[in-house]
């Protein structure tokens, strides 16, 4: 019997403690049939590999991304460089009318 004489209170580990809510026993004996059956078909394909479909899902959202969005990246650089120019001649205009303003006072 030792003594337990600490100043700060350790908390207890936590443990997983699942416990399903609906169990299909009709379910669980035709997965048992079916992984039986299909025991001796592990070949290339059928081998599970971890984050195969992810990583298909994700090559295949990059690709139609860079597909599709081509036309859309010429439309967004004309518009920029459209904007650039129309704000250079702003930036102009309001350069030479405030420099004849204020040679006006001097």
């Amino acid at each position: 019997m030792g003594f337990n004489l600490s100043f700060f209170k350790i908390p207890k580990h936590r443990v997983f403690n699942y416990q399903p809510l609906y169990y299909d026993e009709r379910k669980e004996a035709m997965e048992e049939r079916y992984g039986r059956l299909h025991e001796g078909e592990k070949g290339k394909e059928r081998e599970y590999i971890p984050g195969k479909f992810i990583r298909g899902r994700f090559r295949k959202a990059v690709y139609e991304n860079r597909r599709g969005a081509s036309g859309f990246v010429f439309l967004t650089r004309i518009i920029v460089m459209v904007t650039i120019v129309i704000l250079f001649f702003v930036a102009f205009y309001f350069a030479t009318s405030f420099g004849l303003f204020f040679s006006s006072l001097g």
